[in-house]
């Protein structure tokens, strides 16, 4: 018998960073027969639900939805929250209770379980529910509960976890073979699978094809894959020009009319221009595809029309200068307005013998009655057509990447709902005020909502925004390289021992010399902050000629040091680091704080954030989202910036301004600089959201998104909680850095001795300053927002570090 397999997926499969979603065409493909989704957790939805469940039921796929059941919270309120996102459509399997919280809360237990499916049974109808669980969990967590109790969940089909074996344990009350799913890996090849995660959970049905649609009442015949995409297309507006060539410039030489069909045999590189025939083969032609609207098939040629009575027209022409129209049938009846000569009207009703007729304006603005003396039968009146669109319109865009998120709002907070697709032409409704987020809707109008507005083009191609100017550390890549090799070496602003003393550097620093032959024993070096000075070269071993080292450390601050690393395998990598000993007195965190305590912040770049507060190092911090049009920025941000809301929860120096908690994790950082992940201790000081754990206990997270390379930013906490890591991955540069995928991230979090970790917001957002010598900021990393390498995104929240003199 060959099971049935399908995986189950969360929005650990997905990315943020990058704009496709999981590919369900190539799941079905693959040989998926089903989809578990993750609906979500806690009293939070999982981000990708929404999309993931629109998408997959596109793809044909039968689906069910599972909740991971936290003993945090109230399970009544879970409940309630998991059958509000379905909006009626439940799917086609059952809504697995996933029953493997580890919390300990106060809702833990086959109690509380118990109420949580009760829950679900009286707010649903008609709708399956199972029951998720591993072997051995299920064992510890029914020790000594009594035997009716037990057997109370036995009414419900089981999804066993059980790996590494042929066939799955199966805890009672259910027998050997009374399991519907069985997990069975969860290392399958997400790849293969259509996920951004290398790893992915598999399962199998207790059955074969027969026996699964048999189970659950499905169609024999399967919705098939979609196929080639469709050639024919249907014109949208009134008139469409056609031209010799795909441009403007090019001649007309005729038109196509709304709703008519045409036929698509070429088209430019980028999809904004379709060479098309209609149907007959009269005309060819190029004309602007956002006005063509793809449909299915070859439309069938129209029948022969039928010859058709000639019709009664219901319109008519007034013949007198002037026609009283009354409130009924008669001139004993009020008068209501009048009509005038060769006015057009149409009839709605009568009396008996049509002497009165009941009429209306064409333009509806009068009804009444009037006698039929004074009207004669025309024909109906032709509307006037709104003028057609003109094809310089610059609001349509064309999507550059293999698919695209579309989210309720615009911040990556927001759900997805949708996706769109590469080269799908889509209109823009609005933006947000700095550009980074479009409103936008397909050309059906089938979906709206917000997209990353970096992953399309105008059509028009307009010239982008020049990046605000920042001050990046120089390269030095011509200049020879030295390591001080004693433990602390004066910087002298002239080569000679009277020379002043400006700075020091210490032992193992690697730094660049500026000049190291104009002054024989002397060499001029520059630190990582800008300072310029000499140094003597008896302390100094060189490691490079003409050429910077692939690693490179400089002590920056008292208990800060600074680590780079260029790597070239997998791929081009710039990884910059700031190791924190979290033992060193006088150091300050600061998670960007809220003027007036709600959650609700102005953006600033990295380096505006460390220069406002006079920190030594910051980096950006969690995600957020733009407001609606209803905010005033001048209002909110008298002095600069964006007003945009942070999406998780965030505390400043004892200030809880965003309360938010959500599945993504959170970084505490108490008053004595004592770090933890997910756990408070004692009253919050400073803490900031990230996007998803990528190391736990030493190990990387399994199932993470791994197909695409981004920018990302990362906080690291070393086993005995001393040295507090802060990694910014380079990355959307080729040749320079192309960035990291989770799993890498993690392993590298993990190389420079991180226990836990968690990712923070990436992409663009991702950057690393720290405070000149001359007080202003010095950025590490190379940002990149919307395209432009070395311009620094601003951001919601950072998180940055002062050292008391």
């Amino acid at each position: 018998m060959a099971n049935v397999i399908g995986p189950d997926i969360s929005f650990y499969q997905d990315d943020p960073q990058t704009p496709q979603g999981v590919d369900f065409i190539k799941m079905r493909q693959a040989g998926a027969g089903f989809i578990i989704i993750r609906a979500g957790q806690n009293l939070w939805a999982d981000r990708d639900f929404k999309v993931n469940w629109r998408e997959s039921k596109l793809a044909g796929m039968p689906r069910g939805s599972y909740w991971f059941y936290d003993s945090r919270v109230d399970p009544k309120k879970q409940a309630d929250l998991w059958v509000s996102l379905f909006d009626g459509d439940f799917g086609e399997l059952p809504m697995w209770c996933d029953f493997e919280d580890n919390y300990g809360g106060s809702f833990k237990g086959w109690k509380n379980w118990y109420n949580f499916i009760e829950r679900l049974k009286a707010i649903t109808s008609n709708v399956e529910i199972g029951v998720y669980s591993a072997y051995y969990y299920w064992l510890e967590n029914m020790a000594g509960v009594p035997t009716a109790s037990v057997n109370y969940f036995k009414q419900y089909p089981l999804w066993i976890a059980n790996y590494g074996t042929n066939s799955p344990l199966v805890p009672k009350p259910w027998t050997a073979d009374e399991w519907t799913l069985w997990q069975f890996t969860d290392n399958g090849n997400g790849g293969v699978y259509g996920v951004e995660s290398g790893n992915i959970d598999l399962n199998y049905f207790n059955g074969d094809t027969a026996a699964f649609l048999q189970r659950f009442g499905l169609s024999e015949t399967p919705i098939p894959i979609p196929g080639p995409v469709s050639k024919m297309f249907r014109v949208t507006v009134p008139s469409l020009k056609v031209r010799e060539g795909p441009g403007l410039t090019e001649k007309q030489i005729g038109n196509i009319l709304l709703n008519e069909v045409v036929e698509e045999i070429d088209a430019d590189a980028n999809r904004t221009w379709l060479k098309i025939r209609k149907t007959d083969g009269s005309l060819s032609g190029w004309s602007f595809a956002a006005y063509l609207q793809r449909i299915s098939g070859t439309p069938e040629p129209e029948p022969e029309p039928e010859p058709e009575p000639e019709p009664t027209s219901n319109w008519y022409r007034v013949t007198t200068a002037s026609l009283r129209m009354r409130s009924g049938p008669g001139i004993s009846y009020p008068q209501t307005g009048s009509i005038f000569l060769n006015e057009v009207v149409e009839e709605l009703d009568s009396n008996t013998e049509r002497t009165w007729l009941k009429v209306r304006k064409a333009d509806g603005s009068l009804t009444g009655w009037a006698s039929s003396d004074y009207l004669a039968p025309t024909e109906a009146p032709t509307p006037t057509p709104p003028p057609p669109p003109e094809e310089e319109d610059e609001n349509w865009y064309r999507i550059t990447t293999s698919s695209l998120k579309v989210r309720e709002g615009p911040g990556l907070e927001y759900d997805s709902i949708g996706l769109v697709y590469f080269g799908e032409l889509v209109e823009k409704l609005e933006a947000t005020s700095d550009g980074s987020w479009f409103k936008i809707k397909n050309q059906d109008g089938s979906l709206t909502g917000w997209s990353d507005s970096q992953y399309m083009v105008s059509v028009h191609a307009p010239e982008p925004e020049e990046p605000p100017t920042t001050i990046p550390v120089p390269e030095h890549s011509d200049k020879n390289w030295y390591r001080v090799n004693t433990t602390t070496l004066n910087v002298r602003d002239m080569p000679n021992l009277s020379g002043k003393i400006i700075g020091k550097v210490y032992k193992n620093d690697t730094i660049p010399a500026l000049d190291d032959s104009s002054t024989p024993g002397w060499a001029q070096i520059q630190k990582l902050d800008g300072l310029a000075g000499w140094c003597s070269k008896d302390y100094l071993v060189q490691i490079t000629t003409t050429d910077r080292p692939t690693s490179i450390t400089q002590n920056l601050f008292t208990g800060v040091t600074y680590l780079r690393k260029d790597l070239t395998t997998p791929r081009p990598i710039v990884v910059h680091v700031l190791a924190i000993d979290l033992q060193t007195a006088k150091l300050e965190f600061l998670v960007t704080p809220s003027p007036n305590n709600s959650d609700i912040l102005c953006t600033r770049t990295t380096s505006q954030f460390l220069e406002e507060f006079k920190l030594h190092t910051a980096i950006n911090g969690g995600y957020y989202s733009y407001l609606d049009s209803s905010y005033d920025p001048t209002t909110l941000c008298p002095n600069g910036g964006e007003p945009v809301r942070v999406s998780d929860y965030a505390a400043s120096r004892g200030k809880i301004y965003s309360p938010k908690k959500t599945a993504q994790p959170v970084v505490y950082i108490g008053p004595k600089n004592q770090v933890t992940f997910n756990k408070e201790q004692g009253k919050v000081f400073n803490a900031v959201s990230g996007d998803r754990m990528v190391v736990v206990d030493g190990k990387v997270v399994k199932n993470l998104a791994a197909q695409v390379p981004n920018p990302r930013t990362a906080i690291g906490l070393n086993k005995n909680a001393r040295w507090l890591t802060l990694m910014v991955v380079d990355g959307r540069q080729p040749g320079y850095s192309e960035g990291v995928t989770f799993p890498e991230l993690a392993e590298l979090l993990i190389s420079y001795g991180a226990h836990t970790g968690a990712n923070m917001d990436g992409g663009g957002s991702s950057a690393m300053s720290i405070m000149g010598f001359d007080g202003e900021a010095r950025v590490l990393s190379s940002p990149i927002d919307l395209g432009k390498p070395g311009r620094e995104r601003r951001v919601a929240n950072h998180l940055g570090l002062f050292i008391r003199p």
